[in-house]
């Protein structure tokens, strides 16, 4: 039995491949099918950024109101007077030296304290303000405000 030859008619002649305007077409058709999935990921990225950035400003703000609270009334601390910044910050804590400093450059950390002494109030007391602001890479500037009361 004989085999039947190859011929340029077996291989179909008439079609060597794709034309460059049928690939340009199927890669622009591709790009804009994956071009939401990119604008996806990169929506969640700075989400992600965006949720640690306000964690961590929270943490930082906290972690000085707290530290303002384990201070007795009159500690120079606790002076009274326009807010001031708070950047390093090392507490004795049990024989130990804890650091709360604010390690990222990202961050200003501020403590305002304003007395209050009502002349028919038997408790002098003092309000405490923690702001914490910082700006993000591609968002306005942002800001993190916590107030507490101290008694004497």
């Amino acid at each position: 039995m004989k085999r039947p030859e190859l011929s340029r008619r077996n291989c179909g002649s008439g079609s060597r491949g794709f034309s460059f305007v049928e690939i340009s077409f199927a890669i622009i058709c591709l790009g804009f099918l994956i071009s939401p999935i990119f604008r996806m990921l990169n929506q969640s990225s700075s989400g992600t950024v965006q949720n640690r950035n306000d964690i961590l400003a929270q943490q930082h703000a906290t972690n000085l109101l707290a530290y303002a609270y384990s201070l007795p009334y009159d500690h120079p601390f606790l002076t009274p007077g326009p807010a001031r910044a708070v950047k390093n910050l090392e507490v004795p804590a049990n024989g130990t030296v804890c650091d709360i400093s604010v390690t990222e450059d990202v961050y200003l950390r501020t403590i305002e304290v304003f007395e209050q002494a009502p002349v028919n109030w038997p408790h002098a007391y003092k309000i405490l303000t923690v702001r914490v602001k910082w700006k993000e890479a591609s968002e306005s500037a942002r800001e993190i405000k916590i107030a507490g009361l101290v008694t004497k």
